[in-house]
């Protein structure tokens, strides 16, 4: 089990890294560019403090590839389970998309629930069209059809 995630994750590593460097940009843009608000910075519970721009631009390519390396971990974990992964995977991802940028309105400024969605769409329309590609096309399933 542990291999088929290994093998998922080197085959997909370009475009982790295409995906976390879409995402330094946007938040690079958004932040520096346009002087969008940040989110606010999780260390300072009490307080109005906000992440600096350049640590948000690093920070988001961080993230992103880490958190889309975890998608790649659970859309093998769902190839193991089910007969149509990518199915259930992109479905999960818009409803982490929807439910996440809901809650964002919630929970900070209007300014930057604005520049996260309009992030996590650079980073969640690629990762949803491009990541199930990788393993159509590196052969590690080649039982699965295309998309």
């Amino acid at each position: 089990m542990i291999t088929a995630h290994l093998m998922a994750l080197r085959a997909s590593i370009r475009t982790l890294l295409l995906i976390g460097g879409l995402a330094a940009v946007g938040a690079g843009l958004l932040t520096l560019g346009v002087g969008m608000d940040t989110p606010w910075a999780p260390w300072e519970r009490q307080s109005d403090t906000r992440f600096p721009p350049v640590l948000f631009t690093l920070a988001s390519f961080v993230a992103t590839v880490a958190f889309c390396a975890s998608t790649v971990v659970f859309h093998t974990s769902l190839k193991m389970v089910t007969n149509n992964p990518d199915t259930w995977w992109r479905v999960s991802g818009v409803l982490f998309l929807l439910t996440y940028g809901t809650y964002s309105f919630i929970s900070q400024t209007f300014e930057a629930a604005i520049m996260l969605n309009i992030l996590h769409l650079i980073v969640g329309i690629p990762a949803l069209t491009l990541l199930p590609r990788n393993f159509v096309t590196s052969g590690i399933f080649p039982n699965q059809k295309g998309l």
